[in-house]
Order: structure tokens, then sequence, then C-alpha cells
């Protein structure tokens, strides 16, 4: 590219020489730390325009940019159980010691998600940018691939969408025409700029679409060669055992084995974790109400149990008067504008209307009934831990990004804490990791570790190719496509210049300029730059006088990138003395 001459001194008579360069000055590293999202969102539409921005990429800057072009979280509904404790897979949480005082007399009470009959259960892309952005992520692209609400659309809904298009589930889908999670990814590989792919929601598909699109991800990271794909275990979020853990890592390798050949462009982690994102004090009692037709009685019967040991006479008419408002046992809850039912007290006033919204009235109704009924807020606590179980790929994006600001992207994204995050959903002892950090078959999988007072700590920084001695580490193979990208963008400039002697001496140039400054600040290992890389662009060399005739100049680098120490013995030599 021309650059513009800088202006001639006229500070005194004379002839000035202006120079004009034939090429860019350097070569300028790519970005490395923006990864593209794919997952449901509320709505998509341009805040300006109305536009709607389903299936197309969409880069924003933080989660105020991505509430308002893509809305909040989906609202999960939870059913209470108040049998003993089933099994683990069965339920999301559990509560086993009533409080000390007011204690119901009960087992227990469970939580578990509700998500037949089109109900938007699941979705939790918008708490995974939540935690994306915790953990240092900046800018991103989104690709929204539907609304969560099936068969409706928010008011803030664009335009006018067929109604089959918008998934009651999430779904594999399919790339042509795009539908979905795999028609997201073909959107997202449309885009430039990312050098990630995260699709949060893929962990929850049955073992066949899971292969799908986590294929999918490493297929397009490996065939475009300037992404890598951070994959989460199958069945993550319920995977709170050694052994479902075990039977999740089986998965992976049965999904990514017919695109092995791209592996060491994918990273997988787990297991899932337990964040911190949401707050029981932040859910209303409407998480537990039965959808209509649906039964309230056990919410009911749990409610009423205390509320009679807690209260009599008015009182206690009044709170029972509440909780039937709240949780009726006649399936009448809901209606197109509104609950069909009214609260017959004076400190649990009907709702109207025409004088307040329907949210307003169930806040303060929610208000009420927790002051009443401490057991409510149990019950919230149990949904909010339940909610708070989330994949790990969203805040490993935001770690890798954050890495790469603050140390490089030739730094291993590895022994680094997770924001707002208390622990991963399982424990796993040393003995434990090996089985999944160094497999026979080199799939590994990065651990997530809990340390004392650190919280979920990262434990791994390897590829799916962990047998490559070239590209076992994640951030080897990041490094090597910032440099690729890097250098490829900027010899574009060259294009259509002279194949001659010239050419050569200044592409070696500028490409030695770029890794003599990677070198400077660490990226490449060696005493002096010409132990860390050798570039060559000559004929008799990397090409023939023929490639010269035929217009192809090849260029060959050769780099030393640094590994980490993953392995680190220490040896003791005791003195006997004398």
């Amino acid at each position: 590219m021309l650059q513009k001459p800088t202006k001639p001194s006229r500070s005194r008579p004379g002839v000035r020489v202006a120079r004009l360069d034939a090429f860019g000055a350097g070569i300028v590293g790519v970005a490395t730390s923006v990864p593209a999202f794919v997952g449901y969102t509320e709505f998509a539409r341009n805040p300006v325009t109305g536009e709607p921005l389903y299936m197309k990429p969409v880069t924003i800057s933080s989660l105020a940019d991505f509430t308002a072009r893509f809305g909040g979280p989906a609202v999960p509904h939870y059913v209470v159980s108040t049998v003993s404790p089933p099994a683990v897979s069965d339920f999301t949480a559990w509560y086993t010691t009533p409080p000390p005082d007011n204690s119901v007399a009960m087992t227990g009470f469970g939580v578990q998600l509700a998500t037949a009959g089109g109900e938007p259960g699941g979705f939790n892309f918008y708490w995974q940018m939540c935690l994306y952005f915790a953990n240092g992520g900046g800018s991103c692209v989104i690709v929204s691939v539907g609304s969560y609400w099936a068969g409706r659309f928010p008011t803030e809904a664009p335009g006018a969408i067929p109604a089959d298009w918008v998934p009651a589930a999430i779904r594999a889908g399919t790339a042509e025409p795009m539908t979905d999670l795999l028609g997201g990814l073909a959107a997202a590989g449309q885009a430039v700029g990312p050098a990630m792919i995260v699709v949060p929601e893929a962990c929850q598909l049955g073992a066949g679409d899971y292969a799908k699109v986590a294929g999918a991800m490493i297929e397009q990271a490996g065939t475009l060669g300037d992404r890598m794909a951070i994959l989460d275990l199958p069945d993550c979020l319920a995977a709170d055992t050694i052994d479902l853990l075990q039977a999740a890592q089986k998965t992976l390798w049965t999904a990514i084995a017919p695109v092995q050949s791209f592996a060491s462009y994918g990273a997988a982690y787990g297991p899932a974790l337990q964040a911190e994102i949401v707050m029981a004090d932040d859910l209303l009692y409407t998480v537990l109400v039965a959808r209509p037709g649906g039964d309230n009685s056990v919410v009911n019967d749990i409610l009423t149990t205390q509320a009679v040991q807690l209260y009599q006479g008015d009182r206690l008419a009044q709170v029972q008067a509440a909780i039937a408002g709240a949780f009726p046992l006649d399936g009448a809850f809901g209606t197109s504008n509104g609950p069909s039912y009214s609260v017959d007290s004076a400190n649990y006033p009907s709702f109207d209307p025409a004088k307040t919204s329907l949210d307003t009235w169930q806040r303060a109704l929610n208000q009420a009934l927790l002051a009443a009924l401490p057991v409510l807020g149990d019950m919230l606590r149990v949904v909010a831990t339940a909610m708070n179980v989330a994949p790990p790929s969203g805040a490993l994006a935001g770690i890798w990004a954050a890495n790469d600001a603050q140390a490089g992207v030739w730094s291993a994204p590895a022994n680094i804490a997770a924001a707002q995050i208390s622990a991963p959903l399982y424990t796993m002892s040393d003995v434990e990791q090996g089985q999944f950090n160094v497999p026979v078959n080199g799939m590994a999988i990065d651990i997530l570790r809990a340390f004392p007072g650190r919280g979920a700590v990262v434990w791994g920084a390897r590829t799916l190719d962990g047998n490559s001695d070239d590209h076992r580490y994640v951030h080897v193979r990041r490094t090597l496509i910032y440099i690729q990208q890097s250098i490829a963008t900027a010899l574009r400039s060259y294009a259509f210049a002279a194949n001659d002697a010239t050419t050569w001496s200044a592409v070696t140039a500028s490409i030695s300029a770029f890794l003599t400054g990677l070198w400077q600040q660490g990226g490449l290992v060696g005493a002096k730059p010409s132990d860390a890389f050798m570039v060559s662009c000559a004929a008799g060399s990397t090409m023939t006088m023929q490639d010269a005739l035929d217009s192809r100049m090849r260029v060959t680098v050769s780099l030393a990138i640094s590994h980490p120490a993953e392995f680190i013995v220490l040896t003791f030599d005791q003195d006997m003395g004398g």
C-alpha cells in the first residue's frame, strides 16, 4: 500500500525530497482476543433501526451492548419435590438441612429444571456472557441463532419472523439452510477477526447432535486456520462424579474422531463450574409456579406447613391467601394478560392491570412471601445454586482474552483462577486428572481444579492433539495462528510487486523485524534473534527460478516457540554429614 509522503520543510530555500515508501512500514500483529459466541437470545435486533440480527455476526464490547441488541436471560422453571434425595442425575439441586428455627417437618426438597412442553429451560447464553466479561473479556462477535421463546415473541422481537423458525429447545440444526447452532456456526465462519469459537449451549445436546456441533467447530477452526474452538464436555452440567466425567470424556472422543486431523485447533475443558452470577435475591417465586394446567400442590403444601407452624388467626388467613394467590391449586395460573387469580387480603392486594404492571405486583407479592415464610427463601437459594452450574467455555474465553492482553498470546492460559466462580462442580484429585491430561490417544481435557484460597483454577493448557510435539499446547497453536495470520495479512501489500531480489529482501526484512519484536516480548525462545527464528526468501533456497517466472514467491519461516514447565520435578539430596 502506498504511504502518504511527509510534507517537506519550507523554512528555508532549497530542494527537498519527500520519500514515498513502496510498501507498508512493518507487520502489525492481528487481534487474538476476539471470540465468536453462538447461541440463543431473547431477541436479536438493531436498537437503532430495528433490523433483525438473527444469524448475523454482530460485534459488541460490553454486556450493556449485548442486552441492547439481544436482551436478557431466559427465565427458567423448576419443579419441586419432597421425596427423599433422588439419584444425582435426576435432580439439579437438593435441600436437606432445614434452618434451626421455623423448620419444616419434611425430609427435604429438591428442584429440577423443567424443559418439557417447550419451556425455555437450559438456555445459558446470557449467563455465559456475564462470565466472559467478568473474566476479562472485551470485544467479541455474537451470532444469535434464534429466540428461546417457543411459539411467541417478546415485544422487542423485530419484524415478522416465522414461528416455526424459533426453536422450542436447544438444537443442532443445519448449516445449509442456516438453522440453530450449526447455522450460527456457519454464520460465525463468515466473520473476519474472531480468534476463538464458543458455543456454550452445545453441551446440553444429545451425543449425536453434540458430535455434529463439536465436529463443526473444530473443522471450521482448522479449515480457516485463524481461530481455535473452546469446547465444553458433553452433558457437563450433570457430570458431578468421576464416573460421569469419564463417560463425558469418551463421548467427546467419539465426537471429534472424524475431525482428528484438526484436533490441535480445539481445546476442551471440564468439569462444569459452580458460578456466583445468579443471586437468590434476584429471583421471584414465579420460577416455582407451575405453568397452565400444572400442579402447584407440592410448593403450596411446603409453604402452608410452615405458615401453620408460625401463624394463627387472621395473620394465618392472610398468609394462606397469599400462598393461594402465588401458587393456586386449581391450575388457573396464567392468561394472555396475566394471572387469573387475586389475593383476598389488605396486605396482599389483588392484581389490577389498570393500576400496576404484572412485574411490579409479582415483586411486591414476592417480598411479602419471603418476609412471612423463610422456607421460600430456602427454595430460591436452591434454585440459584442450580442455575449457577455453568459450562466453563464462557469463562475460559474471557481468561484467554485477558491473558493475551496481560501476558501475550504466547503465554499459556493456565494457572489462572476463574472470576465469579466458587469451585468446580467436581473436585478432582491429582491421580484422577492424569487420565484426562495425558490420555493414551492424546485427546487431552484441560481440568479446572479447586485450590485452597483460589477457587477454580485452570490447571491444564493442552489442545486435543496432545500427542503432537508441535501442537500439544494451546498457546503454541495460538502463537502459530497469530504469526501466520499477521504475516499473511501484511504480505498482501506485496501482491503484484516485482518478484525479484529487491522484493524478497523487503519481505525478509519486514518479517524479521516483526519476529524480532515478538522475541523481545518473550514470544520466542533463544539467546539472540538468530536462535529464535530464521526467515528465508530467495532463489535457490526457497524457490527455483521457474517459481520466480511463474510469479510464485515462497517464504520459509522457522520458529522456536516456548513450551510451558508443565511438569516440575524437585530433587532433594540429603547430606548425611561427616
